[in-house]
């Protein structure tokens, strides 16, 4: 798995980051923007910005260096593990789609589901026909069990 997809939460909302962002100096700004993130969706949630996002670990070190030298504090996690064995559904916890992120939110679900059946593995998708059964397969597990033998 070369890439992972993490969720990243600010203890304060967006607009209070923006704040956080004017301070950084210009090279840190260009940290940020140079990463190479193969999707993303934020949003704020209970007040506290949020976001998703598939990244290479070492992409994302870098980012993460700017965070801890401007002193702004965020929680992170690895929720790759938990996505694949089907115990985050992102979908859900994904509450602010609206019209004017709907198309983001569309173009992240599809990477999000690249990234599921690119890291997908059979032992995952058996255990989770054992705990919930065929029928309540997500659409790209049964998609890689139709393709797995061909």
């Amino acid at each position: 798995m070369s890439s992972h997809i993490y969720k990243i939460k600010f203890s304060k909302p967006s607009y209070q980051l923006n704040d956080d962002y004017d301070r950084l100096s210009e090279i840190e700004k260009e940290k940020i923007s140079n990463i190479e993130a193969e999707a993303f969706f934020d949003m704020d949630e209970d007040d506290k910005y949020t976001f998703f996002i598939i990244v290479n670990p070492i992409e994302l070190k870098a980012y993460l260096s700017v965070l801890n030298e401007n002193f702004i504090p965020y929680d992170i996690n690895d929720v790759s593990d938990d996505i694949l064995k089907g115990k985050l559904d992102v979908e859900s916890v994904i509450i602010q789609v609206n019209p004017l992120n709907s198309l983001r939110y569309s173009f992240f679900v599809d990477d999000l589901n690249d990234w599921l059946y690119d890291n997908l593995e059979m032992d995952i998708v058996l255990d989770r026909i054992s705990s919930i059964g065929i029928e309540s397969l997500r659409k790209v597990e049964k998609e890689f069990l139709n393709n797995y033998n061909n």
